[in-house]
């Protein structure tokens, strides 16, 4: 069993029915602190590199954070990591709610390994673990399962779960829980479906260890108070994360499938119109002060929906200025189809006005698709994404994402993909936001704006500017396309983001809290050792979160990944013929030489041996 000074993780064999209990001791939390450094080290020590996703010999992880179901504001996120069948190389996904400080309070982690012969959920209540039949519950939407489940066990239950996409492995599937939050992106829904692994629900008598509980109590209450009163706090609650209307302002935000400098249905789509037509209440993640989660409906009507959850910022750009659809009600039941289906909401509406842009040129047909797909339609859209979650029809092909749907249509529609390293990119535009193209090109699961603070770098809206040193020679605005400088502000922010994840708490702590409260850090690190009594210091604790990157990192190299894959797609490269990204050409040649540098990577984008020896992982060369 092992030392369980700090908590336990539970190896599950699905195929043996067996479970087994692995000890976490104080060189784990030093070296990691949780969550996802744990699965990378498993999956590495696995040698899953060598394996197909789908397989028996993929594993599945669940993790916790080190302060997730804590007491500590918006710490509620477990992470769900494995070989994505998405892109075929590290995959990852982290989702809010309540599902991961209940299972926090019993155990660490899962690893769900092997594949039942016939479909089951797991149960955990406190120390007792049971595989159960879910014949009953397979083929069952997410509300549905959650629902069923919930009448068998008791309410107290928290569940995550995937709907019938991630039973039918298609490689966008999610993973849902609690009010629809998600572990949306490199599908590892269809993982948990390849393992005929249909839910899990958990629930927990038992409480979280501290070393010292008042004093850890103390700083979390003052920290969530700061929270709650900011003005931050506001907007978020009022408007969510959809502040589209504003990010349209800077250039940010992508329409018809990146080729469009601005369009007007913008203001049809914002925050500020879901508030006023369809908000129902808020529904804050655990001990959320910020509450930008919300429960919506539309009450009549072709898009008739109850108790859903509001659209964001990515879902609404991706279903709406991506696809030119400016009905918000239509975007809410686009939404709720993800949700109910367990499928990743960027790469479907992606992955659609891919098939927009090919129906478009011609690339695609009537006949294929059984039906137009003009720009705007929001009902073909509504098709489309069904036959994608069903797996059935021209949905077989789309339903793998762009870059595989390209690679089995051909017909030049390659010129049309905005994926990185297989992983369609998010709804913020690096022409306008420069560092942010680095980043997507440098992220370990593919494009992603959330492994990494670029965009808050970029726009200034960050407080942990002066406790990490960045960007003290130059004004990161005043900064040309490609400067070299903004290679070590992006890297550091991507170790950043590892500790956010490791820590298993919510993105807007640091990027929001570090603006509101001066001296986060400092409270991080004392909440560390309030909870472990383990004292470390600011540069350890960003030592941690490269360790996790570059191991990351090589996992990717054994899986393929070098500098040929660290590239932007010419989509979002491209200047666009009017508007603020005008000649605005993006290249990242110089920051990428610089950024391998600072990483201590060789040229084609490997950590040499010595770099691997500091951080104390070059077992893994």
């Amino acid at each position: 069993m092992g030392n369980q000074q700090f908590g336990k993780i539970l190896k599950v064999d699905l195929r043996k029915r067996s479970f087994h209990e692995i000890g976490i001791d104080k060189n784990v939390v030093q070296k990691y602190l949780g969550g996802p450094g744990f699965a990378i080290e498993y999956l590495m020590e696995s040698k899953v590199f060598e394996y197909d996703p789908l397989s028996e010999h993929n594993p599945l992880i669940f993790m916790t954070g080190l302060l997730t179901g804590t007491s500590f504001p918006c710490s509620g996120f477990y992470s769900v990591s494995g070989r994505s069948p998405l892109t075929n190389i590290y995959g990852e996904g982290l989702s809010g709610g309540f599902f991961g400080a209940e299972l926090r309070k019993t155990i660490n982690g899962i690893i769900i390994e092997d594949k039942a012969d016939s479909p089951v959920y797991l149960k955990i209540e406190d120390d007792h673990y049971e595989l159960i039949d879910a014949s009953d519950i397979w083929g069952l939407k997410t509300d549905k399962t959650m629902q069923n489940l919930r009448s068998k066990l008791g309410k107290q239950y928290k569940i995550t779960t995937i709907g019938p996409s991630g039973e039918k492995m298609v490689p966008l599937a999610s993973i849902i829980n609690d009010h629809f939050r998600a572990v949306g992106r490199t599908g590892m829904g269809a993982i948990m479906g390849s393992k005929n692994l249909k839910a899990i629900a958990v629930k927990s008598s038992k409480k979280i260890n501290y070393h010292d509980e008042k004093k850890f109590n103390e700083i979390s209450k003052a920290i969530f108070l700061l929270f709650k009163n900011s003005a931050m706090a506001d907007v978020l609650r009022n408007f969510g994360t959809n502040n589209i209307d504003y990010f349209e302002r800077l250039a940010d935000v992508p329409h018809k499938n990146w080729t469009l400098h601005k369009w007007k249905g913008v203001n049809d789509i914002s925050g500020s119109i879901v508030l006023e037509k369809l908000h129902v209440r808020n529904r804050p993640c655990y001990l959320c002060p910020f509450s930008c989660g919300r429960e919506i409906e539309i009450k009549e009507g072709p898009y008739k929906i109850s108790n859903a959850a509001c659209s964001e910022y990515e879902t609404t750009a991706a279903f709406g200025s991506m696809c030119l659809i400016s009905d918000v009600e239509a975007i809410a039941y686009l939404n709720h189809i993800c949700n109910t289906m367990g499928v990743d909401t960027i790469s479907a509406g992606c992955t659609i006005a891919f098939a927009m842009d090919c129906y478009e040129k011609g690339i695609l047909t009537q006949d294929e698709l059984g039906f137009p797909l003009d720009w705007g339609d929001a009902d073909a859209a509504i098709k489309l994404l069904n036959l994608m979650c069903k797996n059935e029809g021209i949905g077989k092909i789309l339903g793998k994402g762009s870059k595989r749907a390209s690679e089995q249509i051909g017909k030049g529609s390659r010129e049309f993909l905005t994926t990185i390293k297989g992983l369609e990119a998010p709804m913020h535009d690096p022409r306008a936001i420069y560092p942010l193209g680095l980043q997507y090109a440098t992220s370990n699961r593919g494009a992603c704006h959330l492994r990494g603070f670029a965009n808050d770098l970029y726009s200034g809206f960050t407080g942990f500017n002066d406790a990490l040193k960045i960007s003290k020679e130059k004004s990161i605005r005043e900064r040309t396309i490609d400067n070299p400088e903004f290679a070590r502000d992006v890297a550091i922010s991507q170790n950043l983001s590892e500790i956010n994840n490791a820590l298993g708490i919510c993105r807007q702590t640091i990027s929001s809290g570090s603006q509101i409260v001066e001296n986060l850090f400092n409270l991080i690190l004392d909440e560390i050792y309030y909870l472990t009594e383990i004292r470390i210091s600011l540069a350890e604790l960003m030592k941690i979160g490269e360790r996790i990157f570059n191991l990351k990192r090589i996992f990717n190299n054994k899986c393929g990944v070098s500098r040929k894959d660290d590239i932007l797609p010419p989509r979002l490269k491209f200047s666009l013929e009017k508007g603020r990204l005008k000649d605005k050409f993006l290249t990242i040649d110089l920051m990428l030489e610089e950024y391998y540098k600072f990483r201590g990577w060789n040229k084609e984008g490997v950590p040499s041996k010595q770099k691997l020896a500091d951080l104390k992982i070059d077992h893994y060369s």
